[in-house]
């Protein structure tokens, strides 16, 4: 039991002596190695003494140690021999552990503690830090002289990218039908105009034949006006001629080849009948005035002229009002039967978005066919109906989208609104934190006019170009929009205003070995520099580089 409680005591003074092995320097290992080693030796006077008392025999004056005790005093003898043992080795091991423990680590801590203490005998104020020479070299400090700088404020604000609005599309049934064949899968990059899929319906084919039909019309009225046209000019080039009581034959000659009609017949027989009375008449008259002939043949002779001359002169009026009638009538034909080409064309433009020309040459179970063709370049995103399948007017076949030129959405808080110095065509910088080390450029495409309720902000819609794929929809991004006119200020680097407990201050450097910290108070600011408008002189040299470093001597000290 004895022993046992002298074990705990070690054991716990051996954690006593871990925990405090960091606050022990490096001159007090060997007063820790001998303190040790006495307890040790210690340890083993108790240990014998212990022993001795095990070990001596009761006196028993008048009788003499029976068999039976002598083998109890053997065994009880050699189980403490035993426990001597142990207890030896445990002595040893531990003595052993925790010596090696103290040299190993006791040796690094010392080290730390020399410099330490060296940083707190040669610092004469708490603002200052002197490092020694091994420290000096390995921090690698740099230094900025305190200039005059332009600084234009940039403020930075959440976005994120999406697609343009006018390159991303959801590619819908024009009509209802059966999906005949499906030719691009998700993925797929696509050209202006390729055939993505193709349905079988009755309605285009209704419509196509509508539009056929219209056309066929259209010219056939056409060529019936043409030819109302030509003959109703040579109608006038024969009246013309007639005028002038050209001979049959002469007639006959030139008109031969022309397009008269049903005109011809009528006009040239009463043509003739006048032309052959004239010619009576003329010699009746002769005759008649001679004697030769009796005054009544010549007057019938007469009449008939009249008859023959009134009849053509009819027969010229009618066909001339007939001619220019039905040029008026297919006119109106020909207007209509144009109408109805239009609404034909409009009504399968709507259907298919376009009338191809190819329309005229289909028949058959071609009409019936459309081919699905994608409006702009760019990646099949979704598909989502497959191949016999049935659909309905409007159903999302696939979704298309340009990712060649992207949108960059942010959010312009009421607060900015004021300073804010940006307009639409301007180009800001992006930065894409998942592609570190490039920064992009936008175009500012609008500024919204809606304020949102939920975050009072104004949208900002700006276009990137991402013709190296890089970029992709949904990506987190942060937007530079300037805030501000440029102005000369004096400025420092970023990296060297450091902040603790709201407090901003800077280092100085005195000398090779020493740096001040200085409060400043600063300004406006971009990703390079920020204006220190108090606690800083043109000419001074600052820490820009390893200013981290710097801070964290200076808490360390402080914390001593």
């Amino acid at each position: 039991m004895s022993v046992f409680i002298w074990t705990e005591s070690v054991q716990k003074w051996k954690e006593t002596v871990h925990l405090r092995v960091f606050f022990m320097s490096s001159l007090q290992i060997e007063s820790v190695i001998n303190s040790l080693s006495r307890l040790s030796k210690a340890l083993m006077k108790v240990l014998a003494s212990k022993l001795r008392n095990e070990f001596e025999t009761p006196d028993f004056p008048d009788t003499k140690v029976s068999l039976m005790s002598e083998v109890t005093v053997h065994t009880k003898a050699k189980l403490v021999s035993i426990k001597v043992r142990v207890m030896v080795g445990l002595i040893v091991f531990t003595t052993i552990v925790v010596g090696g423990y103290f040299v190993q680590h006791l040796g690094k801590e010392s080290d730390v503690e020399d410099e330490v203490v060296e940083t707190r005998e040669s610092t004469g104020s708490s603002d200052v830090i002197t490092l020694p020479e091994g420290k000096m070299a390995k921090a690698n400090f740099g230094t900025e002289f305190v200039e005059m700088q332009e600084v234009d404020h940039i403020h930075t604000v959440p976005g994120r990218l999406a697609y343009d609005e006018a390159l991303h599309i959801e590619v819908k049934a024009p009509v209802s039908g059966v999906l005949l064949d499906v030719l691009v899968k998700p993925g797929d990059v696509v050209q202006a105009g390729q055939v993505l899929a193709i349905i079988n319906s009755s309605e285009i084919g209704q419509a196509r034949a509508a539009l056929l039909n219209n056309e066929a019309k259209y010219q056939l009225t056409l060529k019936q006006m043409a030819r109302v046209q030509e003959v109703t000019q040579n109608l006038e080039k024969l009246y013309e001629l007639l005028g002038k009581d050209v001979a049959m034959d002469e007639i006959e000659k030139q008109f031969k080849d022309k397009t008269l009609g049903t005109y011809r017949e009528q006009v040239m027989s009463a043509y003739a009948e006048r032309f052959l009375a004239k010619k009576m008449y003329s010699a009746s008259k002769s005759l008649s005035e001679s004697g030769a002939l009796s005054m009544k043949v010549h007057l019938e002779r007469k009449k008939d002229l009249h008859v023959t001359d009134a009849r053509f002169r009819s027969i010229q009026e009618s066909t001339v009002y007939a001619s220019k009638l039905k040029k008026q009538e297919l006119e109106i034909e020909l207007a209509e039967a144009e109408r109805q080409v239009m609404i034909a064309e409009k009504h399968l433009q709507t259907l298919l978005g376009s009338v191809e020309e190819e329309t005229k040459f289909m028949t058959g179970d071609s009409l019936s066919k459309t081919e699905i063709c994608a409006p702009f370049a760019g990646t099949i995103e979704s598909r989502f109906l497959a191949r016999l399948e049935r659909v309905r007017l409007s159903d999302v076949l696939f979704v298309l989208a340009n990712t060649q030129s992207l949108y960059v959405l942010a959010d312009i808080r009421e607060n900015d609104w004021s300073v804010m110095s940006i307009q639409a065509g301007q180009e800001i910088a992006v930065e894409v934190p998942a592609i570190p080390g490039h920064l992009f450029t936008a175009k500012v495409h609008y500024i919204g006019r809606v304020v949102a309720i939920d975050s009072n902000s104004l949208p900002l819609v700006a276009t990137i170009k991402n013709s190296d794929g890089l970029l992709r929809p949904g990506m987190f991004v942060r937007v530079e929009i300037p805030m501000a006119e440029t102005v000369n200020v004096v400025a420092v680097p970023q990296e060297s205003v450091l902040q603790h407990k709201d407090e901003s201050f800077v280092f100085v450097k005195v000398n090779d070995h020493s740096f001040l910290k200085t409060d400043v108070k600063t300004g406006t600011s971009n990703e390079q520099w920020i204006e220190v408008t108090d606690g800083l002189e043109l000419g001074q040299s600052i820490v820009s580089r390893g200013a981290v470093l710097l801070k964290s001597e200076l808490l360390l000290a402080g914390e001593e």
